[in-house]
């Protein structure tokens, strides 16, 4: 195609010349990143292998439980990838000037989407493969599989990202071209309440009462894989995925191969349909979004937000101009503020469904599991979550930053009004998170505010990192929030947040579980611990929150625009 190979050319010696520039960064740094993504890598490895072991275990319905998790684990990467790919291909399609650029030049059609499209599948799925590989290694090494089964994994993986990314494609397309921009996220909003009615109406049917009913973990979980039944059904492309891995396992090759090839052809018939709409009406969808961008207007003093930002009148004129522009752009920004209610609605459904595990009371040992699991489930969706939003937020005041240079405020006060503005926002997400947790599980004042406790200060080391390493790695000439995450800046980002989350959860995990399950410390060790573990989370909060902060400013401040 005419364009495309000059295009994936660039691209490669791009990267070929980022990754030979690693070599020039201090031999410590490049040592300490690589080291920490192994460790994190082999980390969930070892994680995935105990809880599949864990649940082998059980009789009789251990090895059912064990190959129910691959439909589960499928069935929700597949929606997440289809989800995240909406968002990401409207961004990469629509919303960057990159597009507006080629599309001035004598590059085809076909051959920028083909561009744009393979961007937004590495985009959506790359932090997925990085979690999603040691599930599948740790099922492989519970089922036994033979040695073919891992050469085997690479073709699993790289059809099934491709599948959701074209659905979301010929989604983006066809909106983008009869739907403007401001009508799009009236539509996302109608078709996220009719889904919410759909679910809330089906879960009380057919779901409440039976889960709701006395039993053991046994029963529970019986009940747990008659609900999810809907993941195994024939038209469900994931189930397509999850038969042909489970045939795999077990050395049926030839059920493998049928399923694995029906994925196959649906996935190069989704293909061949974005090629045909790619060639008829992705360059008319583009006019179309950009038409619709000229006609938006925002009247500077109406409006539903406006009235609600009028309480920042109250701060000093430069703070409130500024906070207010970054709330603005966040509103605005379909990319933005729908992975946003993707990540924490999702979070919230799962933690006030908390009371229909009947695990969830009456047991000191599952009440410990589950509120230091989702105090780890919180605490690493606010790393995702600070990474992919606030990291960003240097990077995309763009090369016109140096204005900020001659405004009458001093970077030093940029910075700590974006940390301070950021902080609140997260605090009162996680923290809501938290009390809802203790709530529904009936926990004692101790775990209370442990849990509350370490999600603060948590939201504080993960804000000031992310708002820090923005500053001191920021992209000023890229426009697209997912690229500029996925740069070195964000990679090291996202390793030292997961590791500070690790340590944090681990400091306090372990007196906990060793003075109320195991009973093998005293009253008088425990109290050390919890206090040695405070002063731990206090000192890790200050290197990651607060040292990233400063180096970010002072690099600011040295920089030459």
């Amino acid at each position: 195609m005419e364009g495309l190979r000059g295009i994936i050319s660039l691209q490669f010696w791009l990267s070929r010349n980022r990754f030979l520039q690693i070599g020039n960064e201090p031999k410590l740094k490049v040592a300490f990143i690589s080291i920490t993504v192994a460790a994190l890598w082999f980390g969930a490895l070892t994680l995935f292998y105990r809880g599949l072991t864990f649940f082998n275990a059980f009789p009789i319905i251990g090895p059912a439980v064990v190959d129910e998790s691959i439909y589960i684990f499928t069935a929700f990467l597949f929606i997440m990838l289809f989800l995240s790919s909406i968002v990401i291909c409207y961004v990469t399609y629509y919303r960057s000037a990159e597009v507006s650029f080629l599309f001035s030049k004598p590059v085809g059609e076909q051959a920028l989407f083909h561009y744009r499209f393979l961007q937004s599948v590495i985009f959506s799925s790359w932090a997925f493969l990085f979690l999603g590989l040691p599930f599948i290694l740790a099922y492989a090494s519970i089922k036994g599989v033979p040695l073919w089964f891992y050469f085997f994994i690479p073709f699993f993986f790289i059809t099934f990202i491709v599948l959701p990314s074209s659905l979301s494609s010929l989604l983006v397309l066809f909106t983008a071209k009869i739907v403007d921009y401001e009508k799009i996220k009236r539509v996302f909003f109608f078709l996220l309440g009719i889904a919410a009615l759909i679910a809330y109406w089906y879960y009380r049917k057919n779901v409440g009462t039976i889960i709701h009913a006395d039993g053991d973990i046994g029963q529970f979980l019986d009940n747990l894989l008659y609900h999810i039944r809907g993941f195994k059904h024939p038209l469900f492309p994931g189930c397509w995925m999850a038969k042909s891995l489970v045939n795999a396992s077990v050395g049926n090759m030839a059920e493998c191969a049928f399923y694995f090839a029906v994925f196959l052809s649906t996935t190069l018939f989704f293909l061949l349909l974005n090629q045909i709409l790619a060639e008829k009406i992705f360059y008319a969808s583009w006019l179309a979004s950009r038409a619709g961008k000229k006609k938006m207007e925002h009247p500077p003093d109406e409006g539903l937000l406006n009235m609600l930002l009028r309480p920042l009148l109250l701060l000093p004129r430069s703070t409130a101009a500024l906070v207010t522009k970054d709330i603005k752009v966040f509103v605005r920004d379909f990319g933005q503020w729908s992975q946003f209610l993707i990540y924490f609605g999702i979070l919230g459904i799962y933690i006030f469904n908390l009371r229909n595990m009947p695990i969830a009371s009456g047991n000191l040992y599952w009440k410990l599991i589950i509120a230091f699991l989702n105090l780890s489930a919180t605490s690493l969706a606010l790393a995702g979550f600070t990474v992919r939003f606030l990291f960003p937020l240097m990077s995309l005041e763009g090369n016109k930053i140096w204005i900020l240079g001659l405004a009458p405020i001093t970077f030093r006060r940029l910075i700590i009004q974006k940390f301070i503005v950021n902080l609140a926002g997260i605090l009162l997400v996680s923290e809501s998170l938290m009390v809802a947790t203790n709530v529904i599980l009936e926990t004692g004042a101790s775990l209370f505010y442990m849990t509350c406790g370490v999600a603060a200060l948590a939201s504080m080391g993960l804000v000031g990192l992310s708002v820090g390493l923005g500053t001191l790695y920021p992209n000023f000439k890229e426009d697209n929030s997912a690229k500029i995450v996925s740069g070195f800046g964000g990679t090291l980002n996202f390793v030292v947040a997961l590791l500070y989350i690790c340590l944090i959860i681990f400091s306090f995990a372990l007196p906990y579980f060793s003075f109320e399950i195991y009973h093998t410390i005293t009253v008088k060790t425990f109290h050390l611990l919890i206090a040695g573990a405070w002063l731990a989370t206090l000192i890790l909060t200050f290197a990651t929150g607060f040292l990233p902060v400063i180096l970010g400013y002072r690099h600011l401040a040295n920089m030459e625009f």
